[in-house]
């Protein structure tokens, strides 16, 4: 399951690998969002910016994709 470990949220991350369409000083952290549930599945994943065969490889290896906590920012994310 991921963690943040600078905040501690285990929900919602982004992909750094995937910009956001707009960046902007409010808007989302990457273009490549998934909602976790307690066991560390993906229970939703929005993808505005990401390919459909990179959110497909984002679906199936979360660990290697989901690096950036929403929440926060940071890139500190524990496995």
């Amino acid at each position: 399951m991921p963690k943040c470990a600078r905040c501690g949220n285990t929900f919602s991350f982004g992909c750094s690998r995937v910009p956001p369409v707009a960046p902007e000083a409010n808007g989302p952290v990457s273009g490549l969002i998934a909602n976790f549930d307690d066991k560390g599945h993906i229970t939703e994943m929005e993808s505005i910016g990401a390919d459909l065969d990179t959110a497909q490889e984002a679906w199936e290896r979360p660990v290697d994709y989901f690096d950036t906590c929403y929440e926060c920012g940071s890139d500190n994310i524990v496995w």
